[in-house]
């Protein structure tokens, strides 16, 4: 989908989000002191933070762009960066010793009201631009296949990418498709004249089998051309995540499994994941020694169990969880997953598999880097091996690091996968996850994990 919104405010949004920054926390010190002058060490936090968020807020995704879908205007993608910056505050605050000089309703006043003026203003330029795109752009598609249908029923099936297809060029003398969704104004030799008699925005090339020739009338006629083109390759064949280009070596080629999680993306999940981790290790670790010691109780065996997973790019891994069953290898048959009554578990693995406490010891598998907080959750290898060929795109979901909880989990989708219909699901969202990703998704789904994803009627 093409969704082109005011490219220079676009670029000019982190210095805008600045301004409003500062100017929030300028008001909010208003609203706590009653006074506009600002003390110089209000001030100089004021200069921080705002200098913290024009860096943070396009790391973390407020201006976030993927497969041709502009979102900045969206707040909730600036959630993230703006509780990045309040964290970052409140530790150097913390390691200079100096946060106790800070009013604490100052900082809540000033991470509220930078919220309210974000989407005060995304409000409004959210109107401003669907005013603008009232008047659609007219596309001509070069094409009359399978390809070109396709882009005409998503183009038409997108109303907010502000386009209007009103019509085709045939390739042959005869359409391939008899159904085309417009008037076919002409063959691919009449590509001049249609260009000079028509009036249109953009000419959209989606013929994936142009002939030499062809193609070098088209390259002649756009040679002399001030419009805008763009090609629509035929990847429909590939059912792999993302589709993206980039220029190795002066070439052009098509990254066929993008993810979005790649960049300065990867290295701030890594930092997310590890600040977040280290944190849940020390507010656990109370829960920690409990757990040991009822497990031990309960039966004989170590308090922890690791196990043989595929982890990134398909590496394999050792996660840890707190042990659940009991040690008689006739009945730990670790290939097999768990199921409904299952005599392995013991009575207090009963309990931390119902209430995925058993998984907790994996937050010292994000610290090493074999895991994230979120991400698909990893499988057994066995389970892997058995289904690898039966599910398309199955070890795409090895693109990105495992997970603790995930989109799928969120959804229900835990536990025992008997058949492969369930599997088959599993797998879409965990495709869905890593084509969408966002640090603002994350944060959901650990929200939606705490909130109740973390019990289920699959989980035994």
């Amino acid at each position: 989908m093409i969704n082109e919104r005011h490219p220079v405010l676009l670029s000019f949004a982190p210095l805008i989000d600045g301004l409003l920054i500062a100017f929030s926390g300028w008001v909010a010190y208003k609203i706590r002191w009653d006074s506009w002058a600002m003390a110089q060490e209000y001030l100089f936090t004021l200069m921080l933070g705002t200098a913290l968020a024009v860096v943070l807020l396009p790391i973390s995704g407020a201006y976030h762009s993927w497969r041709g879908r502009v979102q900045w205007h969206d707040t909730g993608y600036a959630l993230p960066g703006l509780v990045l910056v309040a964290v970052i505050l409140t530790v150097l605050g913390t390691i200079t010793k100096t946060s106790a000089d800070f009013s604490r309703l100052w900082m809540g006043y000033w991470f509220v009201l930078s919220l309210t003026a974000l989407f005060v203003f995304r409000g409004l330029s959210g109107k401003l631009q669907s005013k603008r795109s009232q008047r659609k752009r007219k596309v001509l598609i070069l094409g009359d296949g399978e390809l070109a249908l396709s882009v005409a029923r998503a183009l038409g099936d997108t109303p907010e990418a502000g386009l209007e297809v009103i019509g085709f060029l045939s390739i042959s003398t005869k359409s391939a498709v008899g159904n085309l969704p417009g008037p076919v104004l002409g063959s691919l030799a009449e590509l001049e004249s249609v260009v000079a008699r028509e009036h249109f925005d953009e000419l959209w090339i989606a013929a994936g089998d142009l002939d030499t020739n062809q193609r070098l009338a088209i390259v002649q006629m756009l040679e002399k051309s001030f419009m805008t083109v763009r090609f629509v390759p035929d990847l429909s064949m590939l059912a792999l995540l993302n589709h993206i280009p980039s220029e190795i070596a002066g070439m052009t080629v098509i990254n066929l499994n993008a993810s979005p999680l790649d960049g300065h993306n990867a290295l701030l999940k890594s930092a997310f994941d590890k600040l977040f981790s280290a944190l849940a290790l020390v507010l656990l670790c109370p829960l920690f020694c409990l757990l040991a010691i009822a497990i031990k109780l309960d039966s004989r065996g170590p308090v922890f169990f690791r196990q043989r997973r595929h982890g990134w790019d398909g590496k394999i891994i050792h996660i840890l969880k707190f042990r659940t069953m009991y040690l008689d290898e006739s009945l730990a048959d670790v290939g097999r997953q768990a199921v409904r009554a299952d005599p392995r578990v013991t009575r207090v693995g009963r309990l931390l598999r119902r209430t995925s406490l058993d998984e907790l010891p994996q937050f010292i598998n994000v610290l090493l880097g074999d895991m994230s907080v979120v991400g698909p959750r990893p499988h057994p290898v066995t389970l892997n091996e058995n289904y690898v060929g039966r599910i398309d795109a199955f070890m795409q979901r090895h693109r990105v690091k495992p997970g603790i909880t995930g989109w799928a989990q969120v959804h229900g989708l835990r536990g025992e996968t008997e058949t492969l219909e369930k599997m088959q699901r599993r797998i879409d969202y965990d495709l869905y996850y890593i084509e969408n990703w966002s640090l603002w998704l994350d944060v959901k789904i650990i929200l939606r994990t705490l909130l109740g994803g973390w019990m289920g009627e699959s989980a035994y």
